[in-house]
């Protein structure tokens, strides 16, 4: 359930052997991937990190796809992360692309603001996806329209959405974990409990809030003081139950005030991005410069980028940049680079157990 999601850690503890094949430098295969299905997008949000990719009608090419996952999968490629660019159910194929995945053993998951996440769609892949993180940033239509700038109508689409998937997991008897994700700002900081309450009565398996972090390249340029918002943990935390958990990120909030305590960014090989134009890129926050990309999934398959010289030219490049000018505030690697980091520079001690 979701008490098992480390929200505010990373799973690496849990992948051992892989771990230690990349100490001994071995060129693993990373464990998971996120793919963007299409650069094209219903809603317009405030806080969209990759707003200067414009929201071009791009899709990821299913056969292709779908033969890099065929070679992905006896490779050690553990998950995969379905949301992107744009909103991941504006592929037509999106349902099928997931119950492929899961058909090859690879766990599939999705992040989408739910508009088209219809009782259908539900149906025809719910049973394949290990979590869905829903993206819903207001309760009120006046909030979450401004926030997420799509149509009017939406918020109760999406909510009457959310509702069904939960039915439709409990009558299939399903494991998916069904949770919803609040990017908090001052404009929906008055409305996180009430969200919590209506979250819980429709009966999701987790509510979190998290804070907003600034990308280098986005034209969307906001400045949220998350020291002012801490006291609204304890508030929102008293909706949590056995059931409904409640995660309020307060961790994340008080490190975008701190510098990193590591100089390279070790995770990059445990994760990769790739775009809808089939672009694999080592971190989000670096899609667009055509100079850092690995390759592309049109020209070469995964396994010969992966495998090839360029690909570790730009790792070696990565090793030795200069985090804090060119990364962004949170970065999602950031716990796993800490763990890695340790084990990278072990103190004296270590074999005092």
């Amino acid at each position: 359930m979701a008490e098992n999601i480390r929200m505010d850690s990373h799973k690496l503890i849990y992948h051992p052997d892989t771990v230690a094949r990349w100490l001994r430098g071995e060129n693993i295969y990373p464990i998971e991937l996120e793919v963007g299905l299409t650069n094209a997008c219903n809603h317009r949000c405030i806080f969209c990190a990759i707003d200067y990719m414009g929201y071009q009608p791009f899709r990821m090419d299913k056969q292709i796809l779908i033969d890099n996952l065929k070679e992905l999968a006896p490779r050690g490629v553990k998950s995969i992360i379905y949301a992107g660019e744009g909103e991941p159910l504006v592929h037509a194929d999106a349902a099928e692309i997931i119950n492929y995945t899961k058909n090859l053993g690879i766990d599939a998951a999705m992040s989408t603001n739910g508009v088209l996440l219809t009782p259908e769609i539900s149906r025809e892949c719910l049973q394949s996806l290990t979590w869905i993180r829903f993206s819903i940033s207001g309760i009120t239509e006046s909030t979450y329209n401004k926030i997420h700038r799509g149509k009017d109508g939406d918020l109760g689409k999406v909510l009457s959405n959310v509702e069904e998937a939960v039915r439709i997991k409990h009558e299939k008897n399903l494991n998916t974990t069904l949770g919803v994700q609040l990017l908090l700002l001052p404009d929906n900081k008055n409305e996180i409990v009430q969200m919590g309450k209506e979250l819980r009565k429709i009966g999701v398996d987790y509510y979190t809030i998290k804070p907003f972090s600034q990308h280098p390249q986005s034209t969307h340029i906001m400045q949220v003081n998350y020291q002012e918002m801490l006291e609204l943990e304890s508030e929102v935390k008293e909706l949590q139950t056995d059931e409904f958990q409640v995660y309020f990120r307060a961790h994340s909030m008080q490190k975008l005030t701190c510098e990193r305590e590591y100089k390279h960014c070790w995770a990059l090989p445990f994760m990769v991005y790739v775009d809808a134009r089939g672009n694999l890129w080592p971190c989000i926050v670096f899609m667009g410069k055509d100079e850092l990309k690995y390759g592309n999934l049109n020209e070469e398959s995964f396994v010969e980028i992966w495998e090839g010289e360029h690909r570790k030219k730009i790792a070696d490049y990565f090793m030795h940049m200069d985090l804090e000018k060119n990364c962004r505030e949170l970065c999602r690697l950031d716990e796993m680079n800490r763990y890695l980091d340790e084990l990278k520079q072990p103190s004296g001690h270590v074999n005092f157990i």
